[in-house]
């Protein structure tokens, strides 16, 4: 009976260290480093010199090496895929309301909490029709117009640069960009937490 309670108080004791140490890594600040190119993202974390890669995992990486060697056996299955993956723009345009409320309402909550100290994006919008890359451009300048100005009031940015442009000739659009950022992870949770459901709708909406 001793043994086992000496047993359960080490277990105890390990599983309320664990807590300890999880609950201080939430509240100590990370830096997020997020880089992505047309269909590509990368996503890690920062504690000092320690880098945790956040997106995409082994796990996922591993499946996507799967998936890339079983396409190479097909060029028109790699074709159809790759249509499927990166920046899907509506026929019917933009809802610059719907976007820009969203990423505002979001980025508000996480104001005196995200520190921004660089952001690059850029997009040069592509459709088989000239008449609606047009209006794409317009609308995605519109955005750019109107969420530019709020992160340069809201957060202490140094290094920012955003632009929205058009290729009459291509067939597709393409984009990148570099964010480094930090954030109290505990933080970042809440801010999810409250806002996840109408940013992954977002997200599913413009994203294949």
């Amino acid at each position: 009976g001793t043994v086992l309670l000496w047993i359960l108080g080490i277990l105890l004791g390990i599983v309320l260290l664990a807590l300890v140490i999880v609950l201080v890594l939430l509240n100590i600040r990370a830096g997020i480093e997020a880089v992505g190119v047309t269909g590509e993202v990368s996503v890690e974390a920062r504690y000092g010199p320690v880098r945790i890669p956040l997106y995409p995992d082994r796990v996922t990486e591993k499946k996507k090496e799967e998936t890339e060697a079983e396409q190479k056996k097909s060029e028109e299955n790699e074709k159809k895929t790759s249509e499927k993956l990166g920046l899907s723009l509506p026929k019917d345009g933009l809802d610059v309301g719907e976007i820009a409320g969203t990423v505002r309402d979001f980025l508000s909550d996480l104001t005196d909490r995200l520190r921004i100290s660089r952001l690059r994006a850029r997009i040069v919008i592509g459709t088989d029709d000239a008449a609606q890359t047009g209006i794409l451009l317009g609308q995605a300048a519109a955005l750019c117009g109107i969420i530019v100005p709020f992160l340069e009031n809201t957060f202490d940015m140094q290094d920012y640069h955003v632009s929205a442009d058009a290729d009459f000739n291509a067939d597709h659009t393409e984009w990148a960009f570099t964010v480094n950022c930090s954030i109290r992870p505990i933080s970042l949770v809440r801010v999810l937490l409250r806002h996840g459901k109408p940013m992954y709708k977002l997200y599913k909406k413009y994203f294949k």
